[in-house]
């Protein structure tokens, strides 16, 4: 037989149950035995019946006979015969009676020669002769013939019998019978019908799958669990081989299935891995535990197994091996930088100790040499800040503390002044510096300034650090192919470049090229790491192209925001605002504007008045909300400057209130508070525009020409003094509290009298502010402490002394957050800083005029 149809055969057979199949087994030995009992002749038929019933009536007409032959009353007997002929309905259809010669005597009926009947008793079923005897001889016969028997011959015939009709009959019957019969005896044998209902509506609702194989490895019972993962049902995978189902192997792994092992070594197997395409295809992973089954002879006869699903678990494997790797990579790649730092931060320390030390003993020999050991500590100490710096950007950034400040700016200023303040170290290494646009130079562009030019300073300086001879470029254009503007810069250097493996290894914190180029060159392998995440902050990328001999080409890719309107300087344009700016560029003006400055600070409200003074504005002041809102809703004013923090109405209150009673005029808030959200606040208060203190005075004037639509360039011979950038920029904050510097000067033009007059008053009012701070500490007046911590933060730069900056931003944040145990360093901490601060000279200074509300 074809395997094919062989296996249509086997796979129809289990699909019927074991019952049905046992069943007919039993009606076909029933059949069978019932057949061989009629061939036997042990069950009679209806056609033997009818000849014995004939041959009897035969013999009882035959003595009836006698009687009359041996009377001689043949007429007697004719009339006996056609009675009996003629009450036989059909059956009997002539007789006759013949003497031993063959002579015929009497005949009745419709008698049809054909030849002589078998003498006897014959078994011709239609024609039957029995003899008459007289004096014991045989005196002749009677001959009987019957109607021939109905029965169909052949195949037909045979299944039209009694027989069959009686094999049928009980084939039928018994079918049903065993069919209900084996219903409840099968149950001793079907394991899955053995176990009580409550005890396998326990194991259904187990969450690990459950597979009993018989010794033959075949199912006998599998939880719901199982047949869920294998999408069929439990009845089904009755009499299934267990190894049929879809098992996956890895490479290497045994092929031997572990009930196998289990039935074979006669002990239990825990944890054995296995896996299993499901009915959905997904592949899934499994711990098995094989436990074998003893049956009541003490032999084994089966084993039960349990599944525990662990794909997900081995998944959460692979992401924990991949997270092991990477952090065992990443603590080494910050093993060597700290054993890079290591050599990093000892070398400028071991020169600021050193030289400190020697001018300490006076071991100087004359003030050029004295000088010289100051310039190295300078020098020393600014590398160290730079270090620091780094490490504090990069942990910002892993933080996700990285903030952007999104402003209008110019690029080509921001690009021209750091290559201003990178052309020394080019120098030293006889190196060409230079900038060129491929592209129209938009005037400003949107994005944070500080963090563009950051990074710009980053590859600018790492160009320079890595060229010994030839050229570092810049090569900036706007992009405009995209969905949106991109500035892109190339920093094109003449260096060593690098060889093609370690382009993307450059990229991650703490490495670098190769481990000698920090011996060669030093670096803490933090700024292009850096300068890649400013990059993706800015809406940008940065990539690099590198050949070793050759140089290096780095590419930076920032948004531009919007260019809609913005004009655009051709090249003519570009080379005549370069040269302005060389002869210290042009300033804005402010001439005729009417600004009405509401601010409680003195040294601010100077400062301001004294700058906007210069830039040829009309100043008007008040010292509180009340009075500056009851100014701003009489007086015709261009802008209105609203500190947010003043006593009696605060700036908030003020704006409200001017807002309220239909005032349009444009205020400009100014506020120490810089964190995320005072911005919205005080545009939610109506507020038109924001400044934070310290002052940034470029900044400020510009803010106000903007707002009022009045302002004018002019060279900055007629405007003194040039701010450049903030004139606050100073230490970083996380330095604010560290080394003291031997002196503090303001960043103000000391030796203007205005100016230095503004100092002199704000370094008398410091030192009672620190007074009072000191007695609210005392007092425990935390909110008083918080004020006057405010009031340094903003007042303190504005002044020209940024280093106190943060102090009171941090004593202020303690004294808001009760950090009572810090608080005290806080203070003592803004008193030491007090004390370095240099006074300049007080013949500077102007005598202080009487202040007068306009």
């Amino acid at each position: 037989m074809p395997f094919a149809i062989r296996k249509r055969l086997n796979a129809a057979a289990n699909r019927i149950s074991a019952r049905t199949r046992i069943a007919i087994g039993l009606v076909f030995l029933l059949v069978g035995v019932l057949w061989m009992a009629i061939a036997l002749g042990f069950v009679p038929s209806e056609r033997s019946a009818l000849i014995a019933g004939r041959k009897q009536f035969c013999e009882a007409t035959a003595v009836y006979g006698s009687t009359f032959v041996e009377h001689g009353d043949l007429g007697s007997l004719q009339s006996a015969l056609q009675a009996v002929v003629a009450r036989s309905n059909g059956e009997i259809l002539s007789a006759a009676v013949k003497q031993a010669d063959g002579t015929v005597l009497i005949e009745v009926g419709d008698r049809v020669a054909g030849g002589k009947p078998a003498a006897g008793n014959g078994a011709i079923d239609s024609d039957l002769y029995v003899p008459i005897y007289l004096a014991d001889k045989t005196w002749g016969g009677i001959e009987v013939r019957f109607k021939p028997d109905a029965t169909t011959t052949g195949l037909a015939g045979y299944l039209r019998s009694p027989q069959m009709k009686l094999i049928s009959f009980v084939a039928a019957a018994c079918l049903v019978v065993f069919m209900l019969y084996l219903r409840k005896m099968l149950q001793h044998l079907d394991p899955s019908k053995v176990v009580p209902g409550r005890v396998r509506s326990a194991l259904d609702t187990l969450a690990e799958g459950l597979l009993v194989v018989d010794k033959n490895e075949k199912v006998v019972l599998a939880n719901q669990a199982f047949a869920t993962i294998v999408g069929r049902k439990s009845d089904e995978m009755l009499g299934a081989r267990a190894s049929h189902f879809q098992w996956a192997f890895e490479a290497g792994d045994s092929r031997e299935f572990p009930w196998t092992r289990a039935l074979r070594e006669g002990q239990p197997l825990v944890g054995i891995r296995m896996h299993l395409i499901d009915c959905n295809s997904n592949r899934r992973t499994f711990t098995v535990n094989c436990s074998p089954v003893l049956g009541n002879d003490g032999a084994y006869r089966g084993v039960l197994n349990s599944f525990d699903d662990i794909t997900q678990l081995e998944a959460k494997e692979v992401e924990l091996r991949k997270s092991k790797d990477a952090a065992e990579s990443a603590n080494h790649a910050k093993s060597d930088f700290l054993a890079r730092m290591s050599h990093e931060i000892r070398t400028p320390m071991n020169a600021i100790l050193g030289f400190a030390e020697v001018l300490r003993r006076g071991y100087e020999q004359n003030e050029q040499e004295r000088q010289e050991y100051l310039d190295t500590i300078h020098g020393s100490g600014k590398h160290l800040l730079e270090l620091i710096n780094d490490i504090l950007d990069l942990s910002k950034i892993e933080a996700g503390k990285l903030e952007i400040e999104l402003g209008r700016c110019s690029p080509h200023q921001i690009m021209t002044e750091t290559l201003s303040t990178m052309m020394v170290r080019a120098r030293e290494k006889n190196l060409t510096l230079d900038l060129s646009w491929t592209s129209d130079v938009p005037e400003t562009i949107e994005t944070d300034a500080t963090r563009f030019r950051q990074v710009i300073t980053n590859l600018v300086g790492n160009a320079i650090k890595f060229t010994d001879k030839g050229s570092v470029r810049l090569a900036a254009r706007v992009a405009r192919d995209g969905p949106s503007p991109k500035l892109v810069v190339d920093v094109i250097d003449t260096g060593i470049g690098m060889k093609g493996d370690a382009l993307g290894r450059i990229f991650q914190p703490f490495a670098q090229a190769d481990t000698s180029i920090t011996r060669r060159f030093g670096g803490t392998g933090l700024g292009l790491s850096i300068s890649r995440q400013i990059a993706d902050a800015l809406g940008g990328s940065l990539s690099v192209t590198s050949e070793v001999g050759k140089g290096s080409v780095f590419t930076l890719t920032i948004d531009t925001g919007s260019l809609e309107g913005i004009p655009t300087l051709n090249r003519d344009e570009l080379i005549t605002a370069v040269a302005s700016r060389k002869a210290d560029g042009p300033v804005l003006r402010l001439p005729g504007t009417r600004v009405l400055l509401v601010e409680d600070g003195v040294s601010n409200r100077k400062l301001i008045m004294l700058v906007l003074d210069r830039a040829g504005a009309v100043v008007e002041w008040a010292e509180d909300g009340k009075t500056g809102s009851e100014m701003a809703l009489g007086g015709n004013y261009d802008v209105v400057l609203m500190d947010m923090q003043m006593p009696i109405m605060d700036g908030y209150t003020a704006a409200r209130l001017c807002r309220s009673k239909g005032l349009t005029t444009p205020i400009i808030a100014l506020t120490a508070h810089a964190m995320r959200g005072d911005e919205e606040k005080c545009r939610d208060a109506g507020c038109t525009g924001f400044l934070t203190k310290p002052i940034d005075m470029d900044l400020l004037v510009r803010t106000i020409g903007q707002a009022s639509g009045k302002c004018a360039i002019e060279n900055a011979a007629d405007f003194a003094p040039r701010f450049k950038g903030s004139a606050v920029a100073s230490l970083p904050r996380e330095s604010a509290l560290g080394a003291i510097p031997a002196a503090l000067t303001s960043t103000l033009p000391s030796s203007d009298p205005e100016f230095c007059q503004i100092i002199v008053e704000f370094v008398d009012r410091l030192h009672q502010q620190l007074g009072a701070m000191q007695q609210a500490w005392e007092k425990q007046d935390l909110s008083e402490l918080a004020s006057l911590a405010h009031w340094l933060k903003g007042s303190g730069g504005t002044a020209g002394f940024a280093a106190l900056t943060d102090p009171a931003r941090k004593l202020e944040q303690l004294a808001r957050d009760k950090k009572l145990e810090e608080i005290a360093g806080a203070i003592g901490a803004l008193n030491e800083l007090a004390e370095h601060i240099v006074v300049p000279p007080v013949e500077n200074a102007p005598a202080p005029a009487t202040e007068a509300s306009a």
